[in-house]
């Protein structure tokens, strides 16, 4: 017979490890979206004032920045030289064969050139603010979202765990499943009033606080919708009230197949 945590004494790594790399990720999403509206300017720059000359294929090489190791690429090398003696350089083409790659040397091709910097390209670049400043606010949207999640229901709610394990079995405590007896009065029992059921499950409990006072409120952690129903069903559960809030302190029996 195994038993499983429900409540404060559940490991949450996982969730928390997720939430901060899909943290991580919007983050950067949203500083490269506001990034890229910051050089629509330079684009418009761009596509105003470069101006098309006639570059020579000069040379080609292997391309080892491909991932697939079983594809084998060359690339081709333009050069061009204006008359300030600037000189632009850059890929022409990626060709499978290195054959095809070699007889290109010395083909003449058009590219755009900026005449006050070294930048070239086969292309003028796009430009469109509009676009992109839609594009970095929606990318700004579900920034406070998951740092809500993170700080809130990740950080804040395992330091407040903590605090309420630390409460109930002493400074010694640990999260292995070495049996901890709980310290007197320090656990009580709520009454399970109402479940939430999302995603995620919500439950609400009623109890007696630290000061005798009758309280009625959701608990602030997530449960499992096999948990919530556990929850429910026991409907007397073991919770430790703390402060303004509470911790519900349970564990289910899980028979071993």
């Amino acid at each position: 017979m195994t038993v499983k945590d429900i409540g404060i004494k559940k490991n949450r790594v996982l969730i928390s490890f997720l939430l901060v790399l899909v943290t991580i990720a919007v983050g950067l999403t949203s500083i490269f979206m506001w990034w890229e509206y910051a050089s629509q300017g330079y684009y418009k720059y761009l596509s105003e004032n470069a101006i098309e000359v006639e570059a020579t294929i000069v040379s080609y090489n292997y391309d080892y920045s491909t991932s697939d190791k079983n594809t084998r690429n060359w690339v081709t090398i333009y050069e061009y030289e204006s008359e300030r003696g600037t000189i632009y350089k850059g890929r022409a083409a990626v060709h499978t064969d290195e054959s095809t790659a070699k007889a290109e040397v010395g083909e003449k091709i058009k590219i755009y050139v900026d005449p006050n910097s070294d930048w070239s390209d086969k292309h003028l670049p796009s430009f469109n603010y509009e676009r992109a400043l839609r594009d970095a606010i929606i990318w700004c949207i579900p920034v406070p979202i998951v740092l809500y999640l993170l700080i809130y229901r990740c950080i804040y709610r395992n330091v407040l765990n903590k605090k309420i394990k630390k409460k109930v079995y002493g400074s010694t405590y640990n999260n292995d499943r070495i049996i901890h007896t709980p310290q007197p009065n320090t656990v009580t029992q709520g009454e399970v009033t109402k479940v939430l059921k999302w995603i995620v499950c919500y439950v609400k409990v009623k109890y007696q606080d630290e000061n005798g006072a009758t309280r009625e409120k959701w608990a602030r952690s997530w449960f499992t919708h096999k948990e919530a129903k556990y929850l429910q069903q026991k409907k007397t559960i073991n919770i430790v009230p703390y402060k303004n809030t509470y911790g519900i302190l349970e564990e289910k029996s899980l028979a071993k197949r």
